[in-house]
């Protein structure tokens, strides 16, 4: 596929644009997203990170500038970078009131967001060995408030175990993205981040073929397999490379720009 089929690229950021253990952007990436910006593509990040919370945003400020808009929250929320809202896509009562149930009786912790600010529901050390590994510290304990609705992001610190036994039968709905050993983010279906990418695509009128993406996680599988050109990159997890159309170097090695030069979209 050659660059100038490409319209649309779009990357998550832990272990894909931001290393994994500094949540730094390599300086030749940044160099790359310039490029890509001016020339005229469309840039978006694709994350489960809520980018409308500033802690969370705050490891794109280098890069910010050259972006078009955003997919967060696994394709829940997804608007542009002057907030002009694309698509919204709440969890579902019928799924999210007995997991609420179910993590409060078995003492699993949530994280959910009330209007732009992030809580937990519990301490767990599942959460503060979580938080502790992308570098951002724990939100404000805040037990769940009973009449809270159309919840936009839930996150839960569940071991697998937990999950199969205390959550997946509560799972009509919505499925799951194991993140870590200790987290899961809950997606509606039919979303998650390739939703987001439909919903971009719609949006611009152009086609899923149309687009690159980059990812290393579970929650970037649906993504990679969506886009015209799917990119693992060298950190990612087996399944992940075996589905992209293209496994690239490492974050660390500036994953981003060798895929980027490999397909021509920059020199």
């Amino acid at each position: 596929m050659e660059s100038r089929q490409i319209k649309a690229l779009f990357f998550d950021i832990d272990g894909t644009l931001a290393s994994s253990d500094e949540h730094v952007i390599h300086p030749l990436d940044i160099e790359s997203l310039r490029s890509l910006h001016e020339k005229r593509y469309l840039l978006f990040i694709a994350t489960g990170r809520d980018l409308s919370i500033p802690e969370e945003a705050k490891i794109l400020a280098p890069v910010l500038p050259y972006f078009t808009g955003f997919v967060h929250i696994n394709g829940q929320h997804c608007c542009l970078a002057d907030g002009t809202e694309i698509s919204s896509h709440p969890i579902a009562d019928e799924d999210f009131l007995p997991l609420r149930a179910a993590c409060e009786k078995h003492h699993i912790s949530m994280l959910y967001r009330v209007g732009n600010v992030n809580y937990l529901s519990e301490f767990t050390f599942r959460a503060k060995r979580y938080s502790a590994s992308i570098g951002l510290p724990l939100p404000g304990i805040r037990p769940m408030d009973p009449d809270i609705h159309d919840i936009p992001k839930l996150c839960i610190f569940a071991s697998p175990e937990d999950e199969e036994k205390y959550l997946k039968p509560f799972l009509k709905h919505t499925w799951t993205a194991r993140i870590t050993e200790d987290l899961i983010d809950l997606i509606p279906n039919g979303t998650g981040k390739s939703g987001g990418l439909r919903d971009i695509c719609r949006y611009f009128n152009i086609e899923p073929e149309e687009t690159m993406a980059f990812g290393d996680g579970q929650n970037d599988l649906d993504l990679i397999q969506a886009a015209g050109l799917g990119i693992a990159m060298g950190n990612a997890e087996p399944n992940i490379m075996e589905a992209a159309d293209y496994v690239t170097k490492r974050e660390k090695d500036a994953g981003i720009t060798h895929a980027l030069r490999h397909f021509r979209l920059i020199p």
